[in-house]
């Protein structure tokens, strides 16, 4: 789907997938969808209190009741259909880190996947999180490099691990033991489903109103490869204004390692417009 070119005064169209538009479009931060994404992960998921989990649901997500929770932390690349040569001539507009903070959780009788907070190290993924309704921030993202023609890994038992940090001030920090390589497995445990996005965009005036929708998204394309399973850690830091406090203490009870593929496009199916009444 190709974004809508809005003209100006003088009917000049206006381009671009995301602010900021011109008459080129050249400068928005995202380039047009459909993007073609992969990760290379580290997983650890655990458990929490649900009435916790509420606090960081939007109205209308529903915590399970064993408070299903994971934190991914992922070296990422992007290929957008409108540019795909980009990931070579220009590998920094194409490849960034992520770290995900995200619940189970349902809406009525659907179970899916809700990403609460996100962390990234790109301007261009803030813009994505904008248009679909991902909570991203800037941060600093770090992750182990699992090169096994390193010496270090020459052994069967390692460690991987993943920190973020904001203005300074630690966010979280995650790592894996795998014994002898880790399990292999066919698949993530977990639930499967969709993703469940909230959008919100605040009005700059009185006699608008702001924006706020709930929506489920699912993606194209998906294959997963090189799943390994070990003993996950995870410590919330003490970086301010990021909320993890709200959680409590966690319970872990997995990590894992894997690589993951998807398609995302403009798909996304509204359950809920709340200013809609």
């Amino acid at each position: 789907m190709q974004e809508a070119a809005t003209p100006d005064a003088q009917g000049r169209p206006w381009k671009g997938q995301s602010w900021p538009r011109t008459a080129t479009g050249r400068s928005s931060l995202v380039e047009p969808l459909p993007h073609h994404i992969s990760c290379e992960a580290l997983h650890v998921t655990f458990k929490a209190d649900p009435s916790a989990v509420a606090k960081l649901l939007p109205p209308g997500l529903e915590p399970l009741d064993g408070g299903d929770g994971w934190v991914m932390i992922a070296e990422m690349a992007k290929v957008s259909t409108g540019n795909p040569e980009q990931i070579w001539r220009d590998p920094s507009r194409s490849s960034y880190n992520e770290c995900v903070l995200g619940f189970y959780c349902k809406f009525g009788d659907r179970i899916g996947r809700y990403s609460a907070l996100v962390w990234v190290d790109r301007d261009w993924s803030l813009g994505m999180g904008a248009i679909f309704g991902w909570g991203k921030r800037l941060g600093t993202i770090d992750r182990t490099r699992h090169q096994v023609t390193n010496p270090a890994f020459a052994g069967s038992d390692f460690t991987l691990g993943g920190t973020v940090s904001r203005y300074g001030r630690r966010v979280l920090d995650m790592a894996i033991d795998f014994k002898a390589g880790g399990e292999d497995l066919t698949a993530l445990p977990g639930h499967g489903g969709s993703t469940f996005l909230y959008r919100y965009i605040a009005s700059p005036s009185p006699d608008v109103g702001d924006i706020e929708q709930l929506f489920e998204l699912g993606f194209t394309n998906v294959s997963m490869s090189g799943i390994r399973a070990g003993t996950g850690h995870l410590n919330f830091g003490d970086a301010e204004d990021e909320d993890l406090d709200l959680l409590g203490s966690v319970q872990i009870t997995g990590g894992y390692a894997y690589q993951r593929g998807w398609t995302t496009d403009r798909k996304a199916r509204l359950l809920h417009d709340y200013g809609a009444a």
